[in-house]
């Protein structure tokens, strides 16, 4: 009895050593983010190369659960609920919806979205995230959101020496830009003009920034 009481006590020691002793602490960095929008088609691309790499972030259905309030296809970063990334950073969720009348065709490179975060910086929106090209045609094709479907992703939740205020910018396929919300947030100079960089993986990686 007395083994199985020691056993239980240091189960919940663990327990709260794990939950409740990590650090969680806000994206503090001094270079611009690759992009990291992947989401899965609604509807596969016949017409694409093929060979392009997935992504498991399937839509969801518009529910009770996320009804939004908005109406059309459009950007929204929710900042009533902070997420953990990686075990170790605080996020947001960014969310993707289709509440149109239409199905919404985006451009892809390997299940990426062309979707980065801006700030407002000396009067002017300006990019801290880019998009790696890649050489390979495989790996572009379209990705496509249906009626009343969204993405969401996890997104970081950055701390910088620069206050300011931050919003996401999305790609549609006729070459015109929308918009989510502005938050406000802070970064650093680095952010602004710094990439992140990328060592490819191998011959076969067609990404080499």
């Amino acid at each position: 009895m007395k083994t199985q009481v020691l056993t239980l006590v240091a189960f919940f020691l663990l327990l709260y050593s794990t939950t409740f002793g990590q650090t969680k602490k806000d994206l503090n960095i001094d270079f611009m983010l690759r992009g990291y929008i992947y989401a899965q088609s609604s509807i596969e691309d016949t017409l694409a190369a093929g060979g392009f790499s997935d992504s498991d972030n399937l839509a969801k259905k518009v529910s009770d659960r996320f009804d939004f309030s908005e109406t059309g296809f459009f950007l929204k970063i929710d900042t009533n609920k902070t997420v953990l990334i990686n075990d170790k950073y605080n996020g947001y969720k960014l969310f993707i919806v289709n509440k149109s009348d239409s199905l919404i065709r985006l451009e892809g490179s390997d299940s990426r979205l062309s979707v980065i975060a801006e700030v407002f910086v000396k009067g002017e929106w300006k990019p801290i995230e880019y998009l790696p090209s890649s050489w390979c045609g495989n790996s572009y094709h379209s990705v496509y959101l249906k009626q009343n479907e969204y993405w969401e992703f996890d997104v970081p939740k950055f701390s910088g020496k620069i206050k300011t205020k931050l919003r996401y910018r999305l790609l549609l396929d006729n070459g015109k830009f929308i918009y989510s919300n502005e938050v406000p947030t802070s970064i650093n100079k680095g952010q602004l003009k710094s990439k992140e960089g990328h060592s490819p993986n191998g011959v076969m990686d067609p990404y080499n920034d």
